[in-house]
């Protein structure tokens, strides 16, 4: 008992949440700009890399990883995607309790890695692409580093300092970005994106054992941490069923179509998930720590969650018709010309991009409301839609498949978000008050712009002409042009632009 208390109250900044109601929205909007900061400068960082090692390398080599890596981040992911959201929603935990989540984890990562391994034959066999066992031993070592901060990074998460993960996320970025470049221009192909998927998780971990102070002991045998294992089982049972919806797409095309068609699909299926990771991903950690503070007051509660969801709205809506309307020439300029038909699958994408945006925020209700069991129910009846789609769309090629992605979400994001706010009685009508104006006036303005571009002579015939560089900038500025008018009009001014200056100003000035 005495050790217990000496290695709770060494930990007390860590493991105390209580001092955090103190201030919270300061702290939730100061956690929000650390991380849109964060992810701004990843996706430059992204981008760039992206750029450069598309024109090193060849969509096989992308392609081949990809292959792979729909496998590998199922049991890359198993801790960071329930034992994090087990620790951040827990109002009370010990350090014993830390102590035996943090092996428990070990164990099951090593256990996940060496399993992994051992599939590379089946792995080799599904795709029948011999260079597979290589690749799949070497990213797997990605399961087992991954792990290792787990425990850290939920610390980090609880105690709401998101400038120190923000911090350790550029670092790894950048430095992983930069052993791919090199070791392509080495002309190593897709090792060099091998690398960089390994080295990312491993100096995350780096970073976080350096900026989280805990430290793991050995735990005392009665420790009970059966309710956080329950929490996280199930809340990685959703993330398991999400993510074989977010990959069995590209399981489907790289069986039956090849690895070409799988390296367009996947880097057009990477582009068109930036926003979403910009957003709703990105604020995932802060929206979930926030409301799970915030549950015992349901006013307070709807109310954060209302505002982050028009801000999300009024940015995510008109960035996917935009993306749909400039994809072609957006694949041209980032990626070169090799990359035709990933312009085309990246097009069919673009219409759900914004709904996949507020479509994810389901996941925030249901976890910091703790329930993640109504989740994973969730989960896996939309896997199944998903596959019945993907296998639907198979018949017409990848881009069918992205067809009906794109589709999916048309049908399944108000069923989502109703499912996710029954228990605290939200209806559809809450929901569509919120969104409908946003998705109005983004997709009206799309209509308008679309006509100029390719109906009505005169500008179609200037707007074709120009540049791929010049049409992009000229369509941007005259799209959002008209959807601001659009947004003037519906809220009889300009409050979404308002509400949205007044959160950064609330960002960057504290």
């Amino acid at each position: 008992m005495t050790s217990e208390i000496h290695g709770q109250s060494k930990y007390d900044a860590l493991l105390d949440t209580k001092h955090l109601q103190t201030g919270l929205k300061k702290r939730a909007i100061r956690g929000a700009g650390f991380t849109i900061t964060a992810q701004t400068i990843n996706f430059g960082i992204h981008t760039i890399g992206t750029l450069i090692l598309a024109r090193l390398l060849t969509p096989e080599d992308f392609g081949l990883v990809a292959m792979v890596s729909a496998f590998s981040l199922i049991l890359q992911n198993f801790g960071i995607n329930g034992f994090t959201e087990a620790v951040v929603q827990r109002e009370q935990i010990t350090h014993h309790q830390m102590s035996k989540l943090f092996w428990t984890n070990f164990i099951i990562m090593l256990a996940l890695t060496l399993t992994f391994m051992a599939m590379s034959p089946l792995i080799v066999w599904f795709y029948k692409e011999p260079q597979l066992k290589k690749i799949t031993i070497a990213m797997s070592l990605s399961i087992l580093s991954g792990g290792l901060a787990t425990c850290h990074y939920a610390l980090l998460v609880r105690s709401m300092k998101f400038h120190l993960i923000s911090f350790g996320s550029i670092l790894a970025t950048f430095i992983s970005t930069a052993l791919a470049i090199v070791t392509a221009i080495k002309g190593l192909g897709y090792w060099a994106i091998v690398l960089r998927q390994v080295t990312y998780p491993l100096l995350g971990a780096v970073a976080r054992w350096v900026f989280c102070h805990w430290r793991p002991s050995i735990p005392a045998r009665h420790t009970d941490i059966k309710p956080m294992l329950r929490f996280g089982i199930h809340t990685y049972g959703n993330f398991l069923m999400d993510y074989l919806r977010k990959n069995s797409d590209k399981m489907i095309i790289g069986r039956f179509f090849g690895r070409s068609s799988l390296g367009h699909y996947d880097r057009a299926t990477n582009l068109s998930s930036l926003l979403p990771n910009q957003l709703t991903s990105a604020l995932s950690g802060v929206g979930v720590a926030t409301l799970s503070r915030l549950r015992g007051n349901p006013n307070k509660y709807l109310g954060y969650y209302a505002k982050s969801l028009s801000i999300q709205a009024f940015l995510a809506f008109p960035g996917s018709v935009l993306l749909t309307l400039v994809g072609k020439d957006i694949i041209l300029l980032l990626l070169g010309a090799q990359w035709n038909k990933a312009g085309d699958i990246f097009v069919a994408l673009g219409p759900a991009i914004g709904l996949v945006v507020i479509y994810d925020t389901n996941i925030w209700l249901h976890l910091s409301l703790g329930r993640p069991d109504r989740l994973l129910k969730w989960s896996i009846f939309v896997l199944l839609a998903a596959l019945a789609a993907f296998f639907t769309g198979k018949f017409f090629g990848p881009m069918g498949v992205a067809i009906a992605y794109s589709a999916l979400f048309y049908v399944l994001l108000l069923p989502a978000l109703y499912y996710a706010g029954r228990p605290l009685k939200i209806g559809v009508a809450y929901f569509i008050s919120i969104l409908w104006k946003y998705w109005f006036s983004a997709f009206a303005a799309g209509a308008i712009y679309w006509t100029f571009l390719y109906i009505i002579k005169p500008t179609s015939l200037v707007l074709l002409g120009l540049s791929p560089i010049v049409r992009v900038i000229c369509s941007a500025f005259a799209y959002f042009s008209v959807y601001f008018c659009f947004i003037v009009i519906l809220f009889r001014g300009p409050k979404p632009l308002s509400l949205l200056i007044s959160t950064l100003r609330e960002i960057f000035d504290r």
